[in-house]
Formats: structure tokens, sequence, C-alpha cells
């Protein structure tokens, strides 16, 4: 996936940076006016990710303290009307760049680091991509049913449904928690209101996630602006509609005394008429990077996120970090560690796996690592790590076999299997 410094550069690289079918003006229009980024060079900028979505949420922010004060004129709207603009419309392209860069074989590197893997794991990630969601379920034993621990109103596949159909072939208690969303959890249209200033649903009575999983017909999208050639969990620049019917009366009724009422600015956004699509318009389910990250906007989803993380951490015999470099303006994923090792009764191992392993020691602090079991580092990238494995695979299996009886059993099992086949070919 494309690092915080080469976001924008990926982003600009991609067919819809350019066409009509993705709402991109918004950006291109702030960078002119505010950042002094003519639209012709704005495929060289190269502000970090993050620095640059901190810098319009503290705009955000300073905007509404100045509309309770009642300090705002016209030129100040302005620019508040285009900074809720950009900042609604980043939410779809961070989507956009990661649909488009897992869009096509599965066979990432998570296949191979599932080999190592034992029944009872669990997987905890800041990443939005699906990645690791399609390793998971290629392999047979894990479903997005009950695999993200989240209990989801309905699933897109084919067709709209209580739950996504594919069984396991052989039962695991993997877990896949994703304590930032994913790009196929999806919510009703969340936005910044451009009254209040302030990040809204668009059906703020309802609290349901839906899950994309996939669908190679066409589903009902913003302006029908559909487009196939996508593998299972990827969807192109807008995701897709959620049903009316998913959600009680009361929720899609304007309150008392007040009335919906729908337009299109024909020529503005789209040189063409366009029809709407049926359903809800929604939006995945994404904490983006910001350095004051919003954790109240999804309370019951995100909250029970991080609790169950809490909880299978501060139970495992060994917690182990890869290519996340706790940067420190992630405050709290450093107090989830403190807990989860001080609460730990057996104590737990630590290791880091990235090419600045030691450094990732030092940002995170003696003093969070304190009640550790102890520490292991390994400064190499991803892929090296999963060799080192490979060649210590005998003697995982042999120490495994030890410890755990289902172990022993299963390679029971398969050296009997092996020992007949012999016969078999003798």
């Amino acid at each position: 996936m494309p690092l915080s410094n080469d976001f924008f550069r990926a982003f600009h690289e991609l067919p819809t940076s350019e066409g009509f079918h993705a709402h991109v003006g918004p950006l291109i229009s702030f960078l002119a006016h505010y950042r002094g980024v003519k639209p012709h060079e704005a495929s060289k900028w190269r502000e970090n990710i993050e620095e640059f979505m901190t810098s319009v949420e503290n705009e955000l922010n300073n905007i509404v303290t100045r509309i309770k004060k009642g300090e705002l004129d016209k030129i100040d709207m302005l620019e508040a009307f285009s900074t809720a603009a950009v900042f609604n419309n980043m939410t779809f392209i961070f989507a956009n760049v990661i649909n488009e860069a897992q869009n096509g074989p599965s066979n990432s590197a998570y296949h191979y680091l599932l080999d190592f893997c034992r029944p009872n794991d669990t997987f905890i990630t800041f990443n939005w991509d699906t990645l690791l969601d399609r390793a998971l379920a290629a392999t047979g034993g894990w479903t997005p049913n009950e695999g993200y621990s989240i209990s989801f109103s309905s699933a897109l596949d084919t067709n709209w449904k209580k739950e996504v159909e594919a069984l396991p072939n052989f039962n695991t208690n993997w877990k896949l928690l994703k304590l930032h969303g994913s790009t196929n959890w999806l919510v009703p249209l969340t936005h910044i209101h451009l009254k209040t200033f302030e990040y809204v649903s668009s059906v703020p009575k309802s609290d349901k996630i839906y899950l994309f999983w996939q669908s190679t017909f066409p589903y009902e999208t913003h302006k029908n602006r559909w487009r196939g050639g996508y593998v299972p969990t990827c969807y192109c620049y807008y995701p897709p509609n959620i049903p009316a019917e998913a959600f009680p009366g009361d929720h899609l009724s304007a309150e008392p005394g007040r009335v919906f009422v729908k337009y299109t600015l024909v020529g503005i956004f789209s040189p063409f008429k366009e029809l709407s699509g049926g359903g809800i318009l929604s939006s995945p389910l994404l904490i983006t990077p910001v350095r004051q990250k919003r954790y109240d906007m999804y309370q019951s989803t995100i909250e029970n996120i991080w609790q169950k993380s809490l909880e299978v951490m501060r139970t495992a015999d060994k917690i182990v970090i890869i290519g996340y470099s706790f940067p420190p303006t992630d405050t709290r994923i450093l107090e989830l560690l403190e807990n989860a090792l001080y609460l730990s009764q057996e104590g737990i191992s630590v290791e880091i796996i990235a090419p600045d392993a030691k450094d990732i020691i030092s940002r995170i602090g003696t003093e969070h690592l304190k009640k550790a079991k102890n520490i292991v580092t390994h400064s190499l990238k991803f892929e090296e790590y999963l060799q080192i494995l490979s060649k210590d695979a005998p003697l995982l299996m042999k120490t495994a076999a030890a410890k755990y009886p289902e172990v022993r059993d299963w390679l029971e099992r398969i050296y009997a299997l092996g020992q007949a086949s012999s016969e078999i070919f003798r």
C-alpha cells in the first residue's frame, strides 16, 4: 500500500484523478486556493497525507470555534465550505487509492505468514486495505461473518443478504481486528455538515455497519457510477448504496417541521445529467489519518474492537509487531500495548520486525515495555522475516507439538497419511 509520503503520487497516477466518474474537484480547488498549487501541477504535489489531513482538521476546528463566536464573514465562509468539501472528498480518495492498489490476485505475503499461524491467533491491524482479509478467506478457515468480531447488519455478496454465504472448510478461531476501520465496511454517508461544520451521518439514528464482500454484477451506487473489473472486497470510487429497506422508516424521515429537498446543479459537477441510484449513499468506515484520530464517531463498533484487542493481547503468550512504526502521534496504541503487558498473568514476549526495529524500541520507550517477558528485534523487511520462519519451521513445529496436544494430534494424522500414501505407491 502507498505510504504517507507516496499517497498523493499514487492517487494522481490513477485514471480516477482525472475523469468524470470521481468527485475530485474539491481537492484540486482547495490546493489551488489555499496551498498555491495550480491545477496542472497538482500531480506533482507530495505533502505527507497525515500532515495534510491534520492541517485540514485543525482549520475545521478553528472554523467551528469562530462560528460559535460569530466571527466569520463571507470570505471566511467560502474557505469554510472549501475546507469541509475537501475533508469529505478525502475519505473516498483514500478508499479509491487502496482499492486500486489491492485490485488483483490475492497471493500476497500474508498467505505465507498464515502458514506459521496457530488456530487461535488474532491479527490486529491499522490498515484499511483487505489484503489480509482475502488471504485469511482464501485458506478456507476464516469467514467475514464472525472473523471481524463485528455483527454486520447485512452483507453484499452478489446480492444484499443477511451474511456472506461462504462456509469455512475447517475450523479456526482466527480473528481480524481492524482498529481504524476497513474499506469494505460501509456506513450511511458521513460528512462535514455545511451549517455546523461538524462530522455527521446522513442517517444519524443508525449505528449499523454493512459489509461489502463481492459482486460481479452491477449494484446501486452514487449516480449509477458502477464500474466492473474488481476482485472481492474492492470497488471503484464510490461504494455500493445501502438498501433503504435496511433502515426503519423513522431513521429516514425528516425531523418534525422539516422536509428533505434534493437538487442537482447540472453542468457544474457533471457535464451531463445523471440518474441517481436507489438506496442510501454510503461511506467506507475509516478512521482517517489525522493526529487527533476520531474514535467517538463509531463508538459502538470501533471501541468494541479496541476492547477485544486488549483482551486477546493480555492473554497472549507472544505479541509480534510487523512493520508498525509507533509514530509519536499514536498514543493510544502505546497505552494498549502497555496495558496488555501490565494485565498479563503469565508474561508476554514481544517480537518486533521492521528495518528500523531498534528505532521503534526507542519510540515505544522502555517505560511501556518494562513488563514484557522478553524483547526480540529483527531489523528486516516482512518478506525477509518470512524466510527466517521457513528455516525455523521444523523447530517451531516440534515446540508447538510438545506444548499443544491438538498440534501433536494433527502432526500424527499427517504422518499417518504420508505413510499410507507410501504404501500405495510402493
